[in-house]
């Protein structure tokens, strides 16, 4: 491998976050008695109700995550346009989802401005990877590495079209409605819906933001 640091990198990355998810999870789960969901509840909600201190230890190693993305891109030898654009992408994309983790949409304004340029960047970020291993494919003359970049142009390609496909969804919207239900007295009660797809296209940037470095790793691989 060209550069080992990458892989170390990248799975420092991966480690903390999914550290990051099981701690807040369980933190979450302590305080409300209620198992937390990411397909209908939101990044936010991890700290609730107070916003960094309910989950500090979680918060911790979710900014660590973060920047470990953004280290990586640093990291990343081959020089060219699309690289530094990455490279750009992924350091604006680190204070963003920072933000957006600690942004309670009591701020509405400002949560789904957050909302919005993070959907953005997850489908950005994957597209110029795409290129990157596009331009490393016509300058390689070894099958191998070849091949390489041909999975690594697939890795990205299905992280940009998981992410397009979100963000065409007729359902997602900005109007989120509570389900009716009547329980066992005869009283009307409201439920969350399933899927609340703005919280599920907010975790799924988060999930192409930590795994978009997969396929630059993949063409430094030889």
């Amino acid at each position: 491998m060209k550069n080992p640091l990458l892989l170390a990198v990248f799975c420092l990355g991966i480690f903390l976050f999914i550290a990051f998810y099981f701690v807040s999870k369980a933190l979450y789960k302590v305080r409300h008695s209620e198992t937390y969901s990411f397909r209908h509840m939101f990044p936010y909600e991890l700290n609730y109700p107070s916003v960094f201190k309910e989950n500090l230890w979680g918060n911790l190693l979710f900014i660590f995550a973060s920047f470990s993305v953004a280290v990586f891109y640093i990291l990343n030898p081959y020089i060219s346009i699309y690289r530094i654009i990455a490279i750009v992408i992924s350091i604006i994309f680190t204070m963003i989802l920072i933000c957006l983790l600690l942004m309670p949409l009591y701020y509405l304004r400002t949560h789904l401005f957050l909302s919005v340029v993070s959907m953005t960047l997850a489908l950005a970020l994957p597209l110029f990877n795409l290129f990157l291993a596009l331009g490393q494919y016509k300058i390689e003359t070894e099958d191998v590495k070849r091949i390489l970049c041909i999975v690594s142009m697939v890795v990205s390609g299905i992280l940009a079209l998981t992410m397009l496909a979100l963000i065409m969804n007729p359902r997602l919207t900005f109007k989120i409605y509570l389900d009716k239900n009547v329980d066992s007295s005869g009283n009307e009660v409201l439920k969350r819906p399933k899927i609340i797809y703005l919280a599920l296209t907010e975790w799924m940037a988060i999930f192409v933001y930590f795994l978009s470095p997969l396929s630059v790793l993949l063409i430094s691989l030889i």
